[in-house]
């Protein structure tokens, strides 16, 4: 069988340790070239990955490579126009978080795939776990009764300093945390819930780190058509000892939590704890649930499976952080559609 021509866009951190490894351990996929503007790393990375070709521009790249897919994981400000010229030059592909910087142009790429007939999907791992396919169906067969509040966090440990780099520069990042953690949590929440309708939303954001020029810290209130409320905080470098992680569905006949998932529910005047048995570690988990997307994302391009992280998907998202800037800008709060 024909392999499948991949290459990568930046070599960073998420390409080293998580994209290129996968990559390379699937058979039916061969990495034709990487690209990225630090041509020195790039070519480090090259042989020790045995990649053949480096590029220090993408549109060489897709001019002089025949690929199929290409995974794009540069910094947030360059996702969409890469994205644009991967489908545009007939290439599925593969974009981590966020797919685009506003909800607009999330939408051209959303028109463009089907106009080229190619998939975009965008990196939102966390659809991928085990536990939260788990709490999902839970969630879709109404085990919890009727939903009525939604609590995540995403809180980091204290460190003496906090880095300043890309993502907290709102250029290039769009942001700050809450286009950092609070998109994935949104993402999450939203998912599992079966992306539903959003009411308004209200976000209360903090600037609390010397030297940092976007939000470090933030409460963002999300309020669903069926007036279930999303409450989500966020922060980088709060006064902790350990990274806070956790997401809580409440419902009128139970409850389910994840980081680690259980799940109780109300029998007969008492509390049981139904939680699924899982032998799967928290480390496990988590690298499981990057190989079943990227598995994914090639079973969606060869037809398959359905996309699970669509660009569809990515606008609704992008939709509801925009509008969360907004109220921050104004004070109030915002009303979506």
């Amino acid at each position: 069988m024909e392999k499948i021509k991949a290459a990568i866009v930046g070599v960073g951190s998420i390409s080293q340790v998580v994209h290129l490894p996968i990559l390379l351990g699937m058979e039916e996929v061969e990495i034709k070239a990487i690209c990225d503007l630090d041509l020195k790393k790039a070519n480090v990375i090259a042989q020790k990955f045995h990649i053949p070709a480096v590029y220090e521009l993408i549109d060489n790249m897709v001019r002089k490579e025949d690929l199929d897919v290409i995974f794009i994981c540069t910094t947030s400000l360059y996702h969409f126009p890469m994205s644009y010229l991967a489908l545009n030059s007939g290439i599925h592909v593969f974009v981590e978080k966020p797919i685009a910087l506003n909800s607009e142009d999330a939408g051209k790429l959303a028109v463009l795939a089907k106009k080229q007939k190619k998939h975009i999907m965008t990196g939102m791992q966390h659809r991928f776990r085990d536990d939260v396919q788990t709490l999902k169906e839970f969630i879709h067969n109404n085990e919890l009764g009727e939903l009525f509040y939604i609590k995540a966090g995403w809180l980091k440990k204290w460190s003496r300093t906090m880095a300043v780099d890309w993502q907290t520069n709102k250029q290039y990042s769009g942001g700050g945390v809450l286009i950092d953690l609070g998109i994935q949590l949104l993402d999450l929440a939203m998912y599992i819930t079966g992306m539903p309708e959003i009411h308004s939303v209200r976000l209360y954001d903090y600037k609390l780190n010397p030297g940092i020029k976007v939000e470090d810290a933030a409460l963002a209130l999300i309020r669903t058509e069926s007036n279930v409320i999303i409450a989500l905080e966020m922060g980088w470098r709060m006064h902790l000892e350990k990274d806070l992680v956790y997401t809580n569905f409440f419902g009128n006949k139970g409850a389910a939590y994840l980081n680690p998932l259980r799940i109780n529910k109300e029998l007969h005047g008492n509390l049981v704890n139904v939680t699924p048995m899982s032998s799967e570690t928290s480390i496990e988990r988590y690298k499981s649930a990057y190989e079943k997307e990227i598995r994914h994302f090639f079973d969606v391009i060869q037809g398959k499976e359905k996309n699970q992280s669509s660009a569809e998907d990515s606008v609704q998202i992008m939709k509801i952080i925009e509008a969360l800037y907004k109220s921050s800008n104004t004070g109030e709060d915002v009303r979506i559609g």
